[in-house]
C-alpha cells in the first residue's frame, strides 16, 4: 500500500501543506478546504485507480477509526467541571435542536426529492451532525468564549452517536418496505441498549484507562511515545467494546475522554499533541478522498434542488432549531448566532453516507438514491469551504461578545 501512488500524493500533500501551514491560517485557508480542493482537482485523472484500489469497507474503517480518535481526543481536553456550569447549553442543543434539525431536514427535502418521507428523512439524519474535526478550529481557539467553545464540542462529540440509531431506524423501514414489518419493541430496546451499552463503555474505559496510564506514567513505566500512544488504544477500546457488546461506540469513545480519570497533566498534553499531529493526518487524509472519490462520482447528478437543500441544510435548517432550542437561554444574539451557524458537517456524514451506500446501494450508480447521494456530498463540500472561510468572521463575531 504505502509503495502505492495514493501513499505519495497525500504524504507530498502533508508536507507541502505543513511548509505554508501558518500562511494559509492568515488568509483564511483552512486544512480541510486545502486537501479536499487537491483531491477534486486530482479526481480525474486518478479516480478510476483509487476507486479499484480503494473499497467501502476500508473508507468506513478509516472514517470511523478517525472520528473516533477525534472525538476521544477533544473530549479529553474539556474539564466535567464545566459540565456543571454549561451544560444547560449543550443539553438545548442536543435534546432539541438536534430532533428539531432532523425533523426540518426531513419537511423540505420530502417535496423536493422523490422518493417519499422515509429518503427524506434519511437525508435530513445524514446531514444533522455537526463535525468534530472541523469542529477542532473552534475548540483550539482560547480567546473565544469558554461557554460557547464547550457547547460546540459538547454538541459535534455526540450528536453523531445520537443520530446513529435514528439513522439505523430509518434504514430498517426502507429494507422492510413498511413500517408494518418492523418490530417496534426490538428497536426500542435495540436505541435503548445502543446508549446504556456505550455510556458504560465509555465511562469504564475512561476512568480505567486513564487511572492505569497515570500510573504508569509517574513511576516512570512508560515512554514519551507510549503515553501518546495510549489515545488511540484507548479510543479503539472504548469504541471498539461498546460495539461488541452492541452499544453506541462514538458515545462511548466521547465519554471514554470525557471521564479520562487523569490529573496527570503531562498525560493529557501527551493525548492533545497526538490528537493535533497524528489525528490531523487521519483527518485532511479522510477530507482529500472525499474530494478525490466522492464529489467527482456526485458531480453529474447535482440538481438544482440539491443547490436548494443543501444552502438550507447549512442555514435555515440548522440555524432556527438552533435558535428555538435557546430560546430562554438568557444568550445574547451574536452567541446564539455563533451557535447557529457553526454547524459544520463532514467526516460523521460522510460515514453515514458511507454506511447507508454499503447496507442499501446508495450511491450514484443507483438512479432512485443518484440526486439524493449528491445532495449529501454538495452538502458537505459546501459546508468545508463556506464554514472554513466564514470561521474567521464568526470567530471575531464570539470574542468580540466574550464577557470582560
Amino acid at each position: 500500500m504505502l509503495a502505492e501512488p495514493l501513499a505519495l500524493l497525500i504524504a507530498a500533500a502533508v508536507f507541502a501543506y505543513a511548509l505554508f501551514s501558518r500562511k494559509t491560517e492568515q488568509v483564511a485557508l483552512t486544512a480541510p478546504m486545502m486537501f479536499t480542493a487537491l483531491g477534486i482537482l486530482l479526481g480525474p485523472a486518478w479516480l478510476d485507480w483509487v476507486t479499484a484500489e480503494i473499497d467501502g469497507k476500508g473508507l468506513m474503517v478509516l472514517a470511523e477509526f478517525t472520528l473516533a480518535l477525534i472525538l476521544f481526543v477533544d473530549a479529553s481536553q474539556i474539564e466535567r467541571a464545566h459540565l456543571v456550569r454549561f451544560e444547560v447549553l449543550p443539553i438545548r442543543l442536543l435534546a432539541i435542536g438536534l430532533p428539531l434539525t432532523m425533523a426540518a431536514g426531513t419537511l423540505v427535502a420530502y417535496p423536493l426529492f422523490s422518493g417519499g418521507w422515509l429518503l427524506a428523512a434519511l437525508l435530513a439524519i445524514m446531514l444533522t451532525p455537526t463535525d468534530a474535526a472541523l469542529a477542532q478550529s473552534i475548540f483550539n481557539k482560547k480567546d473565544i468564549d469558554e461557554s460557547l467553545r464547550h457547547s460546540i464540542t459538547v454538541e459535534s462529540g455526540l450528536n453523531d452517536g445520537i443520530a446513529l440509531p435514528v439513522l439505523l431506524f430509518v434504514m430498517a423501514l426502507l429494507a422492510s418496505n413498511t413500517a408494518t414489518d418492523v418490530d417496534h419493541l426490538h428497536w426500542l430496546l435495540f436505541i435503548s441498549k445502543q446508549f446504556v451499552i456505550g455510556i458504560i463503555c465509555g465511562i469504564a474505559t475512561g476512568r480505567i484507562g486513564g487511572l492505569l496510564t497515570e500510573t504508569a506514567a509517574r513511576r516512570q513505566w512508560m515512554t514519551a511515545s507510549f503515553q501518546r500512544l495510549s489515545a488511540p488504544a484507548l479510543a479503539l477500546l472504548a469504541y471498539s467494546g461498546a460495539e461488541i457488546l452492541g452499544g453506541n461506540g462514538f458515545i462511548a469513545v466521547f465519554l471514554a475522554g470525557l471521564f479520562l480519570q487523569s490529573h496527570h497533566t503531562l498525560v493529557l498534553q501527551r493525548l492533545k499533541e497526538f490528537g493535533e499531529a497524528e489525528g490531523q493526518l487521519l483527518s485532511l487524509t479522510m477530507f482529500f478522498l472525499f474530494g478525490l472519490i466522492f464529489v467527482p462520482d456526485a458531480l453529474p447528478h447535482i440538481t438544482l434542488n440539491s443547490w436548494i437543500y443543501a444552502l438550507l441544510s447549512l442555514t435555515l435548517i440548522r440555524m432556527i432549531p438552533v435558535f428555538i432550542s435557546l430560546s430562554g437561554s438568557g444568550l445574547p444574539l451574536r452567541a446564539r448566532m455563533f451557535l447557529a451557524w457553526f454547524g459544520p458537517r463532514g467526516i460523521a456524514s460522510i460515514l453515514y453516507l458511507l454506511l447507508v451506500s454499503e447496507q442499501l446501494g446508495f450511491g450514484s450508480s443507483n438512479p432512485d438514491h443518484a440526486e439524493l447521494f449528491a445532495t449529501t456530498v454538495l452538502t458537505v463540500l459546501l459546508s468545508i469551504f463556506i464554514h472554513g472561510i466564514s470561521a474567521r468572521f464568526f470567530t471575531r463575531l464570539s470574542v468580540d461578545n466574550k464577557p470582560t
